[in-house]
């Protein structure tokens, strides 16, 4: 019989946030913008891939709740003008 216990212990937090900014910014990368403007677009894209495949592996009330509590702390602790972005080079 195959042991199927994993080798390496799961992410922690901090690791996951790390990975989810680094793919995040080499999603944004390769969707070849050619505007800042569409970032929210694409952004908005993987959200809702991501909230499909959140309630697929939790169900839709969880995804749903999940996706509500990031929406309320979004409103609650970040500017509402977005932030300035400009290239550093």
């Amino acid at each position: 019989m195959t042991d199927h216990t994993p080798t390496t212990k799961a992410a922690t937090p901090a690791e996951a946030e790390a990975l989810a900014r680094r793919y995040v910014g080499e999603y944004l990368t390769a969707c070849r913008m050619t505007d800042r403007s569409q970032i929210g677009n694409y952004l908005m894209k993987l959200i809702s891939v991501a909230g499909v495949l959140t309630a697929q592996a939790e169900g839709s009330a969880m995804a749903a709740a999940r996706l509500m509590g990031t929406a309320q702390f979004l409103h609650e602790t970040m500017p509402a003008a977005p932030a300035r972005m400009e290239n550093v080079q």
